[in-house]
């Protein structure tokens, strides 16, 4: 997969010259990057971000049937968790 990322001219200066000194390219140096910060990651399951989001069970709020207003509440949620 090709990747496109913006950078600063400073930091891309320094990037280049970083890459020359270990004798590495700069998609190597890159990958091992987003390698390390995916690792860091937890993995969550798709149940357990919609729990996370409160998108799970009866809601008093939809008369109790939290399926036929999903939608509704997941952009409840989401606004909510983007308000913050």
């Amino acid at each position: 997969m090709t990747l496109t990322v913006r950078l600063e001219p400073e930091l891309e200066r320094r990037l280049e010259a970083a890459c020359k000194r270990r004798r590495t390219t700069k998609s190597e140096v890159v990958s091992g990057l987003v390698r390390e910060f995916v690792a860091r990651e937890p993995e969550v399951s798709s149940y357990e971000v919609a729990a996370r989001l409160g998108v799970i069970g009866a809601d008093a709020t939809s008369g109790g049937d939290t399926a036929a207003s999903a939608k509704k509440l997941l952009r409840r949620a989401l606004r909510a968790k983007h308000r913050r």
